[in-house]
């Protein structure tokens, strides 16, 4: 019992911690948000009905290496560009890459949330697309 007052402040900090660590995944979670891997998102981007593959990144990020069909709209752009994205993805889902599957994880709540019906975040983004070695272009 001395321990746990001794040490509650750490403890809560630490708490506090792990739940800002789990807000991404929980806020996917919880509106329906699907995840896919690498693999499957090459699958689905050869298909005769790709995805739109939407890229998060900042444009200098984009810049250094992107998926050949990715269409460029950072994160921070997203919320003002959201006809444009419902334009585009018509009625086909939509996959949302970022540089390793975090910040993809905001931008797809954020269009589940907007009514698109299909949305995908992309685990292990660019850096697991690039040690796959999928291609990407400059």
């Amino acid at each position: 019992m001395n321990w746990l007052q001794e040490n509650a402040i750490t403890l809560l900090l630490l708490a506090g911690f792990a739940i800002l660590l789990q807000r991404g995944p929980l806020m996917a979670k919880m509106a329906g948000v699907q995840h896919l891997d690498v693999h499957e998102l090459a699958k689905r981007l050869a298909s005769s009905s790709p995805p739109l593959l939407l890229d998060v990144r900042s444009q200098q990020e984009y810049k250094g290496g992107h998926a050949p069909q990715a269409l460029l709209i950072p994160l921070g752009d997203l919320r003002d560009r959201l006809e444009e994205v419902k334009r585009q993805a018509s009625s086909r889902p939509v996959a949302v890459i970022c540089r390793s599957g975090n910040r993809s994880i905001y931008g797809a709540v954020l269009l589940k949330r907007s009514g698109i019906t299909q949305v995908f975040n992309i685990s292990g983004g660019m850096l697991d697309w690039q040690a796959q070695g999928y291609p990407v272009r400059s």
